[in-house]
């Protein structure tokens, strides 16, 4: 077990457990990592890792590579480490973290105030990446995310940036995965997934209007393929909800034409 942090001190909390439960028994499985750096103050971290082999922070060398013609991302994280840590910056952030099998890994870089960040993960082999915030102009606030994966070899990789931004993610199934590029100023987006083998592109992009981005997605079923863009000036609203197995779904909406268009890839 190891564990790193600079810490404003107001609180946190870890339990890490490397263990399996077998007939009774604890057996050892493998090392957790959490490395942490904190600045700011009236922060609250709280992390429950129970299995082997889980990791919190990693993000500095982490990398996202698309696999061409699939629609399916690749993420490929450096173990966590004192020169690669989880990061916040700002104040009133709150981060809890559970993780619950083998093999998960979490990383996230939170950068503002006032933001929220929850992920709870049940399984073996899933992964979760987040990015709140620009480090050089770290002015991003009231940022609320929630994500929850409950299956094997999920993966949700959510880069957020700007204020007022509410997202949330609930994958129940098995290599199913999520991929968010959230740039708005203003947006909100839910997605709810039961099945297995989906695969989900979302992007919210310019300031859109008042009320900004609407997203809503509900889908049951496995083999799905689908691809939203929301851009422009105005408000956008789009709600998808899906049944059934192999559906592809293209959805583009803005004022103006579509920056880089892209197109949901049949599963």
């Amino acid at each position: 077990m190891t564990g790193g942090c600079g810490l404003s001190r107001k609180l946190l909390t870890m339990m890490l457990l490397s263990f399996a439960t077998i007939s009774g028994a604890q057996t050892a499985t493998g090392p957790n990592k959490v490395y942490i750096e904190q600045v700011g103050s009236s922060n609250t971290i709280t992390i429950e890792q129970v299995g082997g082999t889980n990791n919190v922070g990693g993000i500095a060398t982490t990398v996202a590579t698309a696999v061409a013609g699939t629609g399916i991302t690749t993420l490929t994280p450096d173990a966590p480490s004192s020169s690669n840590y989880g990061t916040i910056t700002g104040s009133t952030n709150t981060v809890d973290i559970t993780q619950t099998g083998n093999a998960n890994s979490s990383q996230y870089n939170i950068r503002g105030n006032n933001n929220s960040y929850t992920t709870n993960m049940l399984g073996n082999g899933n992964q979760t990446r987040l990015t709140i915030g620009n480090p050089n102009a770290a002015t991003n606030s009231q940022n609320v995310i929630t994500e929850q994966i409950i299956g094997n070899n999920n993966m949700i990789i959510q880069d957020v940036v700007g204020s007022n931004i509410v997202t949330s993610t609930n994958l129940v199934g098995n290599d199913n995965q999520v991929t968010s590029s959230l740039l708005s100023s203003r947006g909100t987006v839910s997605n709810v997934v039961t099945g297995n083998a989906n695969v989900f592109n979302l992007q919210q992009m310019d300031a859109a209007g008042a009320n900004g981005h609407q997203l809503a997605m509900m889908t049951t079923g496995d083999y799905n393929s689908v691809t939203t863009q929301q851009q422009g000036t105005n408000d956008t609203t789009v709600n998808i909800q899906t049944q059934g197995s192999n559906n592809t779904i293209t959805v583009r909406t803005s004022s103006t034409t579509i920056v880089s268009p892209a197109t949901a890839v049949a599963r």
